[in-house]
């Protein structure tokens, strides 16, 4: 006896599940299938389209999400670099008050004006004040 034979005998045969095995299996022309977009003009193509503008739109978001994202860090860049640039600046004029503050600067920029240290030292003019009567007495 064949092969065949022997193994039909052992085991009971049914067409339908022939059929759903041979379905289950993916065809030699798929990715051509696939490539000459059948799965978009045949039966059933709604619910592919709904997926595919689905993932499109997710797409889209993602993309605008990232482009949005990527200015904001330029902008926070651009803030940064300006901040250190200001902090820089408030230290240079920092310095220079302190400088212009020192006593001998002082007396070197007074001095184009005639202003000298007097060598000696102030005194007060103390003027008394005699008491106002009130009106009331």
């Amino acid at each position: 006896m064949p092969l065949e034979t022997k193994m039909t005998k052992n085991r009971p045969t049914n067409k339908k599940t022939e059929k759903v095995k041979k379905e289950d299996l993916p065809s030699k022309n798929t990715i051509l299938k696939i490539l000459a977009g059948d799965f978009l003009t045949k039966n059933g193509s709604r619910q592919n389209w709904k997926i595919i503008l689905f993932l499109v739109g997710l797409a889209f978001i993602s993309i605008t999400s990232s482009h949005w994202v990527d200015k904001k860090v330029v902008r926070i860049n651009e803030l940064q670099e300006s901040v250190e640039d200001l902090k820089s600046q408030y230290t240079d004029k920092h310095r220079d008050l302190m400088r212009m503050q020192l006593e001998t600067e002082v007396i070197s920029k007074t001095e184009m004006y005639g202003l000298k240290i007097p060598d000696k030292q102030p005194y007060y003019i103390v003027e008394e004040v005699e008491e106002v009567q009130s009106i009331d007495e």
